[in-house]
């Protein structure tokens, strides 16, 4: 028989070993992995202009990032389906006089894009579905109102036609596009460095100057809240969570941002624990990641819970799991290339391939070239994983213009099923409640001026009339 010595000794072993064991998470998303696709877009002639934008975005049709220019600020609209290298002469959108400092397609149109610009206006564009043919000049709408450079625009997640700008004039502004005028105007006490509105389209995260978050109620005309979130003095990104499963979940944002030591921070905090002057409050985890120079972008996956970290400059991109009980933030894994990112975005979660099990599908921008990367989730069966692939946004406005903008109603997005054959179902949902179309103030003009000339017509067959009849009562 051994020694009781020598069993306490075993049973503390294997104590140990199952403690360590348990290190390791359970999570399907563990391994997690991301590529980069044979297929992608070459010979690009990337802006150098700096922004705080994210540099690239993309749909279902299409992707844009600013094109380099003598004179105003170009896009580059490209359609997804045309791989392989560019013309030199590539029609670009090129309306504004002054640089674009940020883009935004619309979430309920993929064919409507909003800039922003240094000359103090936001322009709408439609984009034709075979993509630009030629260089496209007149915009959709321009919207007027900032006193100086617009640096960022971004559409709501669940309202028809509402869209958010800040610009250098310390101010945010709410666009309703569908009267094509500003809806709400509210004073930022501080330059803001991203903008965000959450995952109901209620409220805005705004990072600025001083080292702030600043929590925007714009219907409310009034900042609700604030915190002091990372002591560098280089900019710092948000990015709301929650989905409509984790509803608790909707109130806490991730800050991306850096140290008084220049180190590169992540940071979960709860926006219920922010206060009028933004002072004595802590985060949930702060996690200290490295000591690059470049901001890093944060996008959230409401869908699978998962955050993923890309950095300008940086070749790599981080990905976390996000749960509900502490440490909050989970790190996986990370996608590496030698070649650093000028910008970085990703499709909307309709646009992946469920077939290879690929949760989310991203646009790396290079110097001279956008790579497509997937990040899948290694599975044998070949049939439709529902547990990885959850109902994802579908694409249609939950609420009005009308509606979002004479209440302070906060509705959850319109999801739809990710399972092969059910998105047409989607489709028809999407049809039967998509916003009225914006009509351009050039066609307004068109429309007006056909009506008086209906008008004027009506008018001289009226008087023509009361001469026959003044002659008939003469006769």
């Amino acid at each position: 028989a051994l020694p009781i010595s020598q069993i306490v000794s075993l049973i503390f072993q294997v104590a140990r070993a199952s403690l360590q064991m348990k290190v390791v998470r359970d999570s399907k998303y563990r391994h997690v992995h991301g590529d980069a696709l044979k297929q992608n877009y070459q010979d690009l002639r990337l802006s150098t202009k700096a922004s705080e934008s994210a540099g690239i975005r993309g749909n279902s049709k299409f992707f844009a990032f600013p094109w380099e220019s003598g004179g105003g600020g170009t896009l580059a609209v490209i359609q997804t389906s045309r791989y392989g290298r560019m013309p030199r002469d590539l029609p670009l959108v090129t309306g504004h006089t002054g640089g674009i400092l940020d883009f935004e397609f619309n979430p309920f149109d993929d064919n409507m894009l909003v800039t922003a610009s240094e000359d103090l206006t936001l322009k709408v564009w439609q984009i034709p579905d075979e993509g630009l043919k030629q260089h496209m000049k007149d915009p959709l709408l321009t919207l007027e109102g900032h006193g100086k450079k617009v640096s960022f625009s971004t559409f709501n997640p669940t309202a028809a036609n509402i869209v958010a700008s800040a610009g250098f004039d310390m101010l945010c502004k709410v666009w309703d596009l569908s009267e094509q005028a500003e809806a709400f105007s509210i004073p930022v006490p501080e330059q803001v460095m991203h903008l965000k509105w959450n995952y109901t389209g209620s409220l805005l995260a705004a990072t600025c100057k001083d080292k702030k978050l600043r929590i925007i109620d714009p219907r409310q005309n009034k900042v609700a809240s604030e915190a002091k979130i990372h002591d560098g003095a280089k900019a710092s990104k948000v990015e709301w969570l929650g989905s409509n499963s984790a509803t608790e979940e909707c109130h806490k944002l991730v800050t991306t941002g850096f140290s008084a030591q220049a180190e590169r921070q992540l940071a979960i905090w709860d926006t219920r624990k922010f206060t009028s002057d933004g002072q004595g409050v802590d985060s949930l985890n702060l996690l200290t990641l490295d000591q690059g120079t470049g901001a890093l972008f944060p996008f959230f996956d409401p869908g699978c819970q998962m955050l993923y970290v890309a950095g300008k400059g940086d070749g790599n991109v981080r990905f976390f799991e996000v749960t509900p009980e502490e440490p909050c933030l989970h790190y996986i894994s990370d996608y590496r290339s030698l070649t650093p990112q000028k910008g970085f975005g990703f499709f909307p979660k309709r646009c992946v391939d469920v077939s290879t099990h690929e949760i989310m599908r991203g646009l790396k921008l290079e110097s001279t070239a956008v790579q497509v990367l997937s990040f899948k989730v290694p599975r044998k069966s070949e049939a439709f994983q529902e547990d990885i692939f959850p109902d994802c946004d579908a694409g249609v406005p939950a609420i009005s213009a009308e509606e979002w903008t004479s209440s302070q109603e906060a509705r959850m997005p319109i999801l739809r099923s990710m399972k092969p054959g059910e998105e047409n179902s989607a489709a028809s949902a999407a049809k039967a409640s998509a916003a009225g179309p914006i009509v351009s103030v050039k066609d307004l003009k068109k429309q007006l001026a056909d009506a008086l000339e209906k008008m004027k017509a009506l008018e001289t067959e009226n008087e023509a009339l009361k001469a026959e009849l003044a002659k008939a009562k003469e006769a």
